[in-house]
């Protein structure tokens, strides 16, 4: 399945950006030594269950410019508990560079990939003395049927705030916090 993804962190930075007023702001900078391993980013119109719009990792060999829209196909997900909120990452590819035609699901990726990615989420907090724990690795199917009820999320929820939104969802669901 292929969509576009909105960059906030290039891969191998550490620094977080939000936009504020058509600008980008620095939100803040990993603590440690750990640069992110792939782009990060997220789709629009979507909201999961900690709140933010459903996170992506891209592929590529390229580094991203923040807040450009990546053309993706997706290829699976990791599944992870973030400060006790479910906190999906999918993962993709991006489309639109030939290198990458052959790599449809997370099998056609080298294992070292998905086990950089692994550590990386099991580590990048530790400093800040917080807790994330990786549940393991989905599939194509999996990965879009969070996408969809992410959107499905936005549509019935967009409206909460974020802290709201979380308390509502702890209620309604309490399957998908800890």
């Amino acid at each position: 399945m292929k969509a576009d993804i909105v960059i906030e962190i290039p891969k191998n930075s550490k620094i977080k950006y939000e936009k504020e007023n058509g600008k980008l702001r620095v939100d803040r900078i990993l603590y440690g030594a750990m640069n992110y391993p792939a782009n990060y980013g997220y789709f629009e119109n979507t909201l999961d269950w900690d709140g933010d719009p459903l996170d992506a990792l891209v592929i590529s060999d390229q580094e991203f410019l923040p807040n450009c829209i990546v053309p993706v196909r997706i290829i699976g997900a990791m599944k992870m508990i973030d400060a006790g909120e479910t906190d999906t990452k999918i993962i993709t590819v991006v489309d639109v560079d030939p290198r990458f035609n052959n790599i449809n699901k997370l099998g056609d990726l080298n294992k070292n990939i998905l086990l950089e990615f692994k550590d990386f989420f099991e580590n990048y907090k530790n400093l800040q003395n917080k807790k994330v724990e990786i549940l393991g690795f989905e599939d194509i199917s999996f990965a879009i049927k969070e996408l969809q009820e992410s959107k499905n999320l936005y549509k019935k929820y967009s409206n909460l705030k974020k802290d709201k939104f979380i308390k509502t969802m702890r209620k309604e669901y309490p399957n998908k916090y800890k």
